[in-house]
């Protein structure tokens, strides 16, 4: 007896996948063109999916990846929900603008409850372009979300045949197509060449169905705002995100996350206000500790996550608690 083929959904959410430039060299400036490819569109240059899985389009609306908000994330959880709730649907794919990508993709890590494969997709190139990725990155994608290996492995992402964890990968190149990495513990595995899905590792920190966040009702999130130091920085930026309402403030310090002088009498000000504090690092690399200082000023350390994903989690921590251990145990463990 034949088995069924894999049921997928796909979300396409826009971003560089879906972008046509002025010719086939336009491999920069195809935004400010503004022409895209419809969904039916995109569908119909992979007749190949065909041969993967069933494929159920999802609408979903069409937004630049620099342009989502909380309320658009909070939106696309109840989506995914209810879009994976029937037993008949094995996966999902959601296609995004690589700009924020591995944002969207931690945000769902952490807040989605199913384990069902759900794989974040996009491209570096225009689909007009000489050598465009997107069409091979979404066949992959799905190949990747039909395959039983992904199984309960939380959020994946997956470009130029390579899977990624959600809470590991980072952008880390504007235009190559070798720009997702997952600098301090590489890839769980690849979507590779003879269309076999290979997973060598899987996450070791909870995800999904097994964290405390459940945003499923919410219609908004606390307030934290990134700043990032620098030489000369004063508290100005720190100052100015505690009076629109910040409820928590991730410093991108310099080194191992050290800020400023001046930052540092401004977070302790925002401290001695109630604001949530953690310290991150702008370096893209490598863990920010807890120091006994830092414990002693009810600080946090952002473990190795960069200041834009220290954001999301500190955000989804203050859902739950303002606590600093607590807050604390929430980087230790996510």
């Amino acid at each position: 007896m034949t088995e069924p083929r894999p049921r997928i959904a796909v979300v396409f959410t826009g971003g560089t996948i879906e972008s046509l430039g002025r010719d086939r060299l336009d491999l920069a400036w195809y935004i400010e063109h503004g022409v895209r490819l419809s969904t039916a569109e995109v569908v119909e240059r992979l007749p190949e999916l065909e041969q993967l899985a069933d494929v159920v389009e999802i609408p979903f609306r069409k937004l630049p990846s620099h342009a989502l908000t909380d309320a658009d994330w909070l939106e696309l959880v109840d989506l995914v929900h209810e879009t994976l709730e029937p037993d008949d649907t094995d996966g999902i794919v959601i296609t995004h603008g690589t700009n924020t990508l591995e944002e969207t993709a931690y945000f769902l890590h952490l807040t989605l409850k199913t384990e069902k494969p759900v794989v974040l997709v996009g491209s570096m190139r225009p689909a007009s372009a000489v050598s465009a990725d997107g069409d091979l990155n979404v066949l992959k994608a799905v190949l990747t979300a039909a395959a039983p290996a992904a199984r309960a492995k939380g959020v994946l992402v997956v470009l130029n045949d390579t899977i990624f964890s959600a809470r590991d990968v980072t952008k880390t190149s504007t235009y190559r197509v070798q720009s997702f990495q997952a600098r301090d513990l590489g890839p769980l595995g690849y979507a590779d060449s003879d269309l076999r899905v290979v997973v060598y590792h899987t996450p070791a920190r909870p995800h999904t169905t097994a964290t405390e966040f459940d945003v499923r009702g919410r219609s908004d999130l606390p307030r934290v705002d990134v700043v990032t130091s620098y030489v000369g920085a004063d508290g100005a930026m720190i100052d100015a995100a505690v009076t629109a309402g910040a409820k928590g403030i991730v410093s991108a310090g310099t080194g191992a996350g050290r800020p400023t002088p001046l930052e540092d009498e401004a977070l302790a000000r925002a401290t001695g206000q109630g604001v949530a504090v953690c310290i991150a690092s702008r370096i893209g690399s490598g863990r920010t500790v807890r120091s006994p200082g830092m414990i002693a000023r009810g600080r946090i350390g952002a473990d190795n996550l960069p200041a834009w994903k220290a954001r999301i989690l500190l955000s989804l921590g203050l859902t739950v608690t303002s606590d600093p251990d607590e807050l604390q145990r929430f980087f230790d463990t996510y």
